[in-house]
């Protein structure tokens, strides 16, 4: 185990399309594996202008994508990102650099009145990555989550490295997926500064240098002594192209970290084999979130159609394998009408930072010009929306949409 150098930023309240291949869009209506109907209740969405706030910044961390939330024992909230911006907003420009990963501490619940922390790591005086692979291949995006247990802090990581010219996979570019990694915190309690952290492989992956892939490590949800553990396999034998399927598995609690004890949801029942594992449902995205609402008594994924998209879409059920309602377009985030260049992605709903009949979801907007990133501080930092459920057999509500694509800078 090793200490973590690092730098935290108080506050009162390469652009990183990394995401796997996404195809173009698609009616969420069409053919679906593992879909059954809708299923959906009545609700409505609103802009969640209060989380948004919390993240509007004009020095130190200035903006990144993924923001995978975790409650913590002690009722604090963990936040993980990937790429991050670090330095100013000067004359309506990020000027500063870029760290492939840093994370942040919420202290209460109510975004109008939390302090949040966010940290990067040090080289020297220089901003660095908040976690580095120990044994130095390639750099760690923290987009997998994280989890609490009685044993520590468990972070799960994609380990990327430079992109081989032969790698099929446009929409990543400079990088690859080479393998999962979870860091176990065993000291949580203490600044993350002092953070004692050790790392292990995750063995249950395989990719492709065609861009096939099969792999687990998203702690996305806790029911009863089951550490739901859900894998993607991407799939290249779909017409429209690469199609990720959602597949499940899982663990006790307490064996978080004993590999040999995980299962692997396939043809009805749970077994060890994770190249087994059955597709559940797909079209969804790289990053994604599955929450249980005790209102409705329902499972609830949320995700960006096909992992880049406007489209933030539902889908529920009432076990944490399925099966799966079709997908129901809840929002279109209107950022991705705001430039040719911008693209939307990783939506994901924080059920800790949630009310009893609304679930709180983020996404992101980048864009394929660096440039326009860089100069444009209204994209590239967490956006968020709140959708709130009627308890009624009510489906189907209204969605926001967005205005026409345009071009505004």
């Amino acid at each position: 185990m090793r200490a973590l150098p690092v730098v935290t930023v108080f506050a009162a309240f390469t652009v990183c399309a990394g995401l796997g291949a996404g195809a173009a869009d698609r009616n969420s209506h069409g053919t679906e594996t593992g879909a059954v109907g809708t299923g959906i209740p009545a609700f409505s969405v609103e802009v969640a202008e209060d989380y948004n706030r919390l993240f509007i910044r004009k020095d130190g961390w200035i903006g990144a994508d993924v923001a995978f939330s975790f409650p913590l024992l002690d009722g604090r909230v963990c936040w993980l990102f990937g790429d991050t911006y670090v330095g100013k907003i000067e004359d309506g420009r990020r000027v500063g650099t870029m760290v492939h990963n840093t994370i942040a501490i919420q202290k209460g619940l109510d975004p109008a009145s939390a302090g949040i922390e966010f940290i990067h790591g040090l080289e020297g005086n220089s901003p660095a990555d908040f976690i580095k692979p120990a044994d130095g291949v390639g750099c760690f995006w923290l987009s997998h989550g994280g989890i609490q247990t009685e044993r520590g802090i468990h972070l799960f990581m994609a380990r990327m490295v430079e992109n081989a010219t032969n790698y099929n996979s446009p929409i990543i570019g400079r990088w690859r997926p080479a393998g999962i990694v979870m860091a176990r915190v065993a000291n949580p309690s203490v600044n993350p500064g002092s953070w004692l952290v050790s790392q292990t492989a995750v063995p249950f992956c395989r990719f492709g240098a065609d861009g096939s892939e099969k792999a687990f490590g998203m702690p996305l949800l806790r029911d009863g002594k089951w550490i739901y553990v859900y894998g993607i396999e991407v799939a290249l034998d779909d017409p429209g192209g690469h199609n990720r399927h959602l597949l499940a598995g899982r663990v006790a609690a307490g064996d978080l970290e004993d590999f040999s004890k995980w299962e692997f949801y396939a043809d009805g029942r749970w077994q060890s084999d994770y190249t087994k594992a059955s597709r559940l449902c797909d079209r969804i995205g790289a990053e994604l979130s599955v929450s249980y609402l005790s209102s409705l008594k329902k499972y609830v994924l949320i995700c960006t159609h096909r992992g880049l998209s406007d489209r933030i879409q539902m889908r529920m059920a009432a076990s944490p394998v399925g099966p799966w309602s079709r997908a129901e377009t809840v929002y279109r985030a209107p950022e991705h009408g705001w430039d040719s260049s911008y693209f939307c992605y990783a939506a994901k709903a924080h059920p800790e930072l949630s009310g009893k009949d609304d679930l709180l979801v983020s996404y992101a907007c980048n864009s394929t010009d660096m440039g326009k990133a860089i100069g444009d501080p209204r994209i590239y930092i967490p956006r968020f929306i709140r959708i709130k459920f009627k308890n009624t057999a009510t489906e189907h509500g209204p969605n926001l949409t967005s205005p026409p694509r345009r071009n505004v800078r």
